[in-house]
Formats: C-alpha cells, structure tokens, sequence
C-alpha cells in the first residue's frame, strides 16, 4: 500500500515539472501561438473587405460590397455578424443579426469578438466595416478551451501515465517486500513465531504473516514504518523506552542477542509475551545494515506459570488453615465431648444415686458419644465434602426433637455462661418430614454452638417455622454481631469474621461452611443477617417433603416439652431356635464377644480366624447369617466374599470393618456384601440387623439369666469411683470398659486385656525393626478389637497410629505407641470392680 502511493505521488511530481516547463515556455514566447494566429487572419480578412468596400463604396456599389460580405460570413463560420456604417452613423448593410449583437467599441479599437476597420472613398472618410465573431465558451471556460490549456493538461495526464507505468517496474526492484523470493516469503509466513527484518534506521522491512496478525496489521502498512512506535511493554509491563530495544545493541555493535523479554498489545488489547532473539544483518565490512528479529510467542506457558503459582499460594494457604484446624479442637467435637466428660464426671461422683438417674445421665452420654463420632466421620471425610461428593439420607425424622436434643447437649454449656437457651415455634410445623436427621443435628449444633460461644449477655433462642414450603429453623442470639461487610466471609472454609477472634474464641472456622452446604444439599440454604453489637440470626432452610399422615404441631405442643433425655425401658432380644451365625474375624477378642452376645440370645455361634476357613465353613454348613470381618490374614474378607458369591453362596453376609469413612461402604458392597457393621461393634446395632434376617425380636424386661444381683454389683458410678480411689495416684483416671457390667463378657475382656500386653511388645518390636507393614496390621487389629470389648479409648489412638504409620511420621508414630501404653497402663478389668464393690 505504501509502495503503491509513493508511485503515484512521484508520478504525479514529474507530471507538474513538464507541466510546469511547457507553461515557462509558452509565456517566454518559445511556443508558438495559435490564438495569435488567429487574431491576424481575422485582422487581415477586414483589411482586405475594408479595401474592397472603400473601391466599391466610391463607386457607389453597395449591393456588390454585400454579396462580398456574405460570400465571406458563409465561408467563415466564426463570423457571426458583418455590417457596413456611413460616416453618420447609418447602418446601410448588415449581415445576420449584425444590429442587435454589435456593441459599439470606442476609438475603433478591437477585441477578441469584434473587429471594426474604416472605409475611404477617395481622400475622405467615408464610414467603417463591422465584423463580429463568436465567442465558444464565456468566461473562464475559455481559457480552459485555450489551446496551451488542453496541451499543457495532455501533456500532464499523459506523463503521468507513463511515469506511473514506470516507475512501477523500477520501485519493485527498490520494494524489500519483492526483494525477497515468494518460496522463501512463504516458508517465513508458515512459522507460528513472529519475525522482522528491519534496516539501520530501524524501519521495517519484512514482516512475516503470524506478526501481522498478532498486532492486527497488514504486511504493506508495516513496512518503511519505524519498529519503535509499536507499542513495546518490558517484560512486566511497563511503557519501554525506545532507547532500551533489544536489537538497538545489534545495530550499534554487530553482536546477536538472545532471550529478552518483551511484551505488546495486540488487537484484542490484550498484553501478549515474547522472548525476542535478534541477530544482525551484515553489509559490507560487516558492519550491520540491518536485524534480523525473532518473537517467539510465550504469553501462554506465562500464564500457565502465574496460574500454577497462584494455585500454590491456594493450596499453601489452604494447608496453613487446615494445620491450624488440626491444631485447635474444634468446638463441635468439644460440644459433645463436654457433655459425655461432664455426666461421666457425675456418674463418678456418685450423683446416679437411683437406677432411673443412671439411665438418664447414661442416656446422654450414649447420645453425645454417637454425635461425636458423627463429627469425626465427616471430619476425616472432609475432602469429600470439598469435593461436593456429600451423601445425604432421606428418611422420616422429627425435626423439632433434633432441635430439643441439640439443645440438651449445649444446655450445659449455656448454665455455665448464665444464658438462656430456649426453642420457640412461629405458627404450626409438621411432626415429621423426610431430610437427613445427622445432616441437621449437625447444622443445629454448628449454628447454636457458635452463638453460645459468641454471646456473653442475654441467650439464643431456636425458632421453628414453616416458610413457603420449607421447613426453617432460625438461631438467633444476643451477641458480638457481625459486620454487614464480612457476613459471607464466615461461609468460607477456616474463616472468621475477625482474625481477633480466633484468638478471644478459639475454634476453626469450618463448621459455618461445612453447615451451608449441608443445606445446600438438603435442598435449601442458610442465610445470615446482624448488627455488630446487638446479635446475628442464622436462618436455615431444608426442604420439607411430609410423609402420608403427618400431623402438624402447635408452638404450644413444642414449647411444652420439657426436652428431658428419654430413659429406654430395659429389653433384650429374643431369636427363633435353631439361628445359626458363622463369625469370621482374627481377633479372638471380637469372635469371643459377638459369639457371647448372641448365644445370650439364643443364637449357635461358629467361628473362624481367616477368610479362607471362613469360606470353607460356609460352603460345607447352613448359617442364617455370616459376619465377616473385612481385614484378615491369609484371606480377607473382601476376597473371600467374592469367592463365595462366585461359587454360589446365596446366604446373607454382613460385613465387620474398622473403616468408618463415608463411601467405604460402596467398596463393601461391591464385594458382595448384604450390609456392614462398624466396629466397635454397637451391639444393639448388630442384634437389630442380624434380627431382620433371622426374625429375632425385641421384648421388655431384663433377661432372667443374665440380670445381676444388686449385691454383686453396684452402679457404674459408685464403680468407676471407687476404682479411681483404688488407683495408684499418678494415674489420673481409671479405663474401664463399657460392657463391665456384662458379667459374661469378663472373660472375653481379660482376654483381650493379656492379649493387648502381648500386642503392644509385638508393636514395640515391629517399630525398631521398622516394618511398617507389620505395624499396621498390629495397629488395624487393636482399632476394631479394642471398642469391641468396650475400651473405645484405644480407638481414636490406633487410627491415629495407623494414618501416622502411612505418612511416615517417625516422630508421630513413637508417640502414638507411647499413649497406646499409657492407656494400657490405665486399664482396670472387671473382676477388679466386683472386687472393690465388696
């Protein structure tokens, strides 16, 4: 493009000098003049009829003198008019319209249109001839009609053709753009990097196709135009100077460079990074005429480096906060945790001084303590909560009962503050729907535990409601408030409202996020509003799906309940004879205490210790029901379900496994699992499940065989009191299993007692031979076995140990091995307790 008007304006340039010259000329007198030419025959023609009418007038011819006139106006076209004037003024002949188109001219001058010549009869004037002529074009037209005009404008046009023509054969060889052969332009067009070739004043002289389309340009628009007014950026983005351009070192000194960065803004206007490699283009006495510049376009592996750095700062930061969570108890396992510490502490205390108290307080705690497992589950699961992987039930619950037993565990908790904590209803709410009752609990807990922490004047009050179709639950309470600015910053994983209130309150920042997508999940949200200093209000909604028939209650029929923690009457189960159970687990311990409890319940027991022999048994006998534990030498239980499904066995098998994490089930089931149960072994779980294949069925009333004589033993509290007096007094409190007063299960747990003794040197033996394959095994048996025979305290210790065994945490290992023997060191057996109740 640049090329093609520099031909037209030099084309036009050497027209005008020709121009130019011809018009010197002509008014220098070197060209001849044709209008010239013209007056002097017209002035030569009227000196000639003059003459002829001055003989013919004397004469007294005038008819003759006008035939002589018209003769010659017929043969001269231009003559327009012709006349014949006496001395008096008279027109005595007259040519065409000869009196109205002659203007009368002073002293017998002449102009271009009319000529006047006197007539001479004799020696006197006699009068004058007259000719008029046509003028072609008026005014300034003529001088475009003039004869120099249209020369001069041929001339002009036609140089100019022909300078063009010419100067287009003579530029191509001066065009660096036609310099370059169409093979070589087409193979630089196909590179995907940019590429420029510019002179010693750097203006450019080549660019390739990838460069023209980055920057939007064509490749004719760019050439002769200076390199350094596109618009380079350093390589982070500031305004370069043009001083400061890579290959201006080229152009100066002959030596390449390699690898600096730039940036330009291309046609979007977006910043776009290149690592620019420039060499220079040698002339004579190599010295450098030129550079040859290379862009290699690198603004996406850029990008790709900026986004992997910010998504290490994420996940640094997201370690910072989640090591701080694991650093700190959270307030959702301390809630629980108080409430089974605290009606323990009773317990021991003595305060269950009549049966219905114990039960109570023993009611709460088995309450408080599935709670807290709950909690530990969905904490150990929580990449699948991040993961959005969340499983949620739905079955029938009653939502204001959740309220009430959330309200029992943090009732505590508030008598300790001097705060009210109270449960309201805002109009009619259904007695049951269908939602996930953990899920809820857990939000409750969540959302009031935080405004007990956070309110040290007034209290919190729960308030049920129906609200367009969902069921809602507000929690509100007089406390520190949170600023309008930061409300849903304390949605966020680890976040709080205030970094100062970490260190006033504690706590981890997970339970609020954790909350909102659970009822996100629950088909609903939760939504907050608050002024700092007066209190927040957390309102939850979930959907609210009613079973068939279900009634609604009136706020007064929430608000009488007393929330008192509801004392189960005593009952035992009762199976059809003939039930037969294959249990197959490598502890002893746990054969020994499954095979006890069902045979209390009239069950025949077989045993296994591996899944082969498991296998075996239950291909060659008849079982109702087959426990397998899922974690087994020789043959676990995954594979030896999978053999027996593949052989035939159409029997029920319900597995037993340590694994508590949500989703592990899946796996279960796949291997041809009917069901699972966890251990520790809940054994009024496991009489329920086992009940529903073998038609086992609950009755009231302790079992006459198995009830103890009030003599013998004495209540769990005055028990676990006096076996903490019994003690020696550097061990704080004594470890007591939960089944103690199950007189037939003493012998399964002074088995398992000896056994830990022998477990725990195995351990020891395992870890300073540093086969940590071994002490995992060691570790997954006394995880399961442990809360089987009731000494859960061993269970929490042994997943840790396992999880640290599988990090190769040394230092962590050793220390889990040392609590290990520090709870052993704790243990106090049963017979002791009979014993000391004497």
């Amino acid at each position: 493009m640049r090329i093609q008007s520099a031909r037209v304006h030099i084309a036009l340039g050497l027209a005008l000098l020709v121009a130019s010259a011809l018009l010197a000329a002509s008014f220098l007198g070197l060209m001849p003049d044709r209008a010239g030419a013209v007056r002097e025959g017209r002035a030569a023609l009227a000196e000639s009829l003059a003459i002829t009418g001055s003989v013919l007038a004397g004469r007294g011819e005038l008819p003759a003198f006008e035939s002589i006139l018209r003769l010659a106006a017929g043969r001269s076209p231009e003559l327009r008019s012709a006349g014949v004037r006496r001395a008096d003024g008279s027109l005595v002949v007259a040519i065409g319209d000869h009196a109205a188109l002659w203007r009368p001219l002073p002293d017998a001058h002449s102009t271009e249109t009319q000529m006047q010549v006197p007539i001479i009869a004799g020696n006197r004037p006699w009068g004058q001839l007259e000719l008029g002529y046509s003028q072609p074009f008026p005014g300034w037209l003529s001088w475009l009609a003039s004869p120099l005009t249209q020369l001069v404008a041929f001339i002009a046009l036609a140089c100019s053709l022909s300078f063009y023509l010419y100067l287009g054969k003579v530029l191509r060889h001066l065009d660096p753009t036609e310099a370059v052969p169409d093979r070589v332009r087409n193979a630089l067009d196909t590179l995907a990097e940019g590429l420029l070739v510019i002179d010693r004043k750097q203006q450019i002289v080549l660019a390739n196709a990838s460069f023209c389309e980055l920057i939007g340009r064509e490749n004719r628009s760019l050439i002769g135009k200076s390199a350094a007014d596109l618009p380079w950026l350093d390589g982070e983005g500031d305004a370069l100077r043009k001083d400061a351009l890579p290959w201006l070192a080229q152009l100066r000194h002959g030596a390449p460079a390699a690898d600096s960065m730039l940036r330009i803004v291309d046609r979007q206007d977006e910043q776009r990074m290149f690592v620019v490699n420039s060499s220079p283009v040698l002339g004579e006495r190599d010295k450098p005429n030129g550079v040859f510049i290379s862009l290699n376009d690198v603004t996406q592996i850029e990008r790709n480096k900026i986004a992997l750095r910010e998504a290490r700062d994420e996940a640094e930061a997201a370690n910072s906060a989640k090591s701080e969570f694991l650093a700190n108890m959270s307030h959702e396992i301390r809630t629980p945790m108080n409430a089974i510490l605290g009606f323990t502490e009773l317990l021991k205390r003595g305060y269950g001084r009549n049966e219905r108290d114990a039960r109570k307080f023993l009611a709460t705690i088995d309450t408080s303590g599935r709670h807290l497992l709950n909690l530990i589950n969905d904490i150990l699961d929580l990449s699948k909560i991040e993961a959005g992987q969340m499983e949620m039930e739905a079955i029938e619950c009653a939502p204001h009962r959740i309220v009430r037993e959330v309200a029992e565990v943090l009732a505590a908790r508030a008598a300790e503050k001097g705060l009210f904590l109270r449960i309201e209803a805002q109009g009619p709410v259904p007695e049951r729907i269908v939602s996930d009752p953990g899920r809820l609990r857990q939000i409750l807990t969540n959302l009031a535990g935080n405004a007990l922490k956070f309110t040290d004047r007034g209290g919190v009050r729960m308030v049920l409601r129906m609200d367009e179709g969902l069921y809602g639950i507000d929690v509100i309470d007089t406390g520190i408030g949170i600023d309008e600015d930061k409300l849903e910053a304390v949605f966020e994983a680890f976040v709080q409202a205030d970094a100062s209130v970490t260190r006033r309150f504690g706590g981890t920042g997970l339970g609020l996020p954790i909350s909102r997508r659970f009822a996100r999940a629950l088909g609903g949200d939760i939504v907050a509003s608050s002024v700092p200093g007066q209190g927040s209000r957390f309102s939850i909604r979930i959907a609210a799906m009613l079973p068939e028939g279900t009634a609604m209650l009136a706020p007064a029929d929430i608000e009488a309940d007393d929330g008192a923690p509801a004392v189960a009457p005593e009952s035992h189960w009762v199976f059809p004879q003939g039930g037969r159970v294959l249990v197959v687990d490598d502890g002893p311990e746990n054969r020994e205490l499954v095979r006890l409890v069902l045979e209390e319940c009239g069950l025949a027991v077989d045993e296994a210790g591996n899944g082969r022999d498991g296998m075996e048994m239950a291909l060659a006998n008849v079982y109702g029901i087959v426990l397998m534990d899922m974690q087994m030498p020789v043959m676990d239980g995954y594979q030896a379900t999978r053999l027996l499904r593949e052989r035939g066995y159409a029997g029920p098998v319900f597995a037993l496994t340590a694994h508590a994490m949500k989703g592990f089930e899946r796996e279960i089931l796949d291997a041809g699992c009917n069901a699972y149960l966890t251990k520790p072994i809940h054994i009024d779980g496991m009489l329920a499940a086992i009940a529903q294949v073998l038609g086992g069925m609950r009755e009231e009333g302790a079992r006459p065989d198995t009830s103890i004589a009030p003599q013998d033993v004495r209540s769990a509290g005055a028990l676990l009191a006096d076996a903490a007096t019994r003690l020696q007094p550097e061990i704080a409190e004594p470890l007591v299993s939960r089944l103690a007063n199950r007189p037939r299960l003493h012998s399964s747990i002074r088995k398992f007692t000896t056994r830990l003794a022998e477990q725990l040197d195995a351990m020891d033996a395992a870890w300073q031979a540093r086969d940590h394959e071994q002490l995992a095994a060691l570790a997954h048996w006394l995880k399961g076995a442990a809360g089987t025979v009731g000494y859960d305290a061993f269970t929490e210790p042994s997943a840790e140990l396992e999880e640290r065994i599988e990090r190769g945490d040394a230092q962590g290992i050793a220390a889990s091995l040392a609590t290990l023997r520090g709870l052993q060191a704790r243990i106090v057996e049963p017979d002791a307790l009979k014993e000391n109740s004497h």
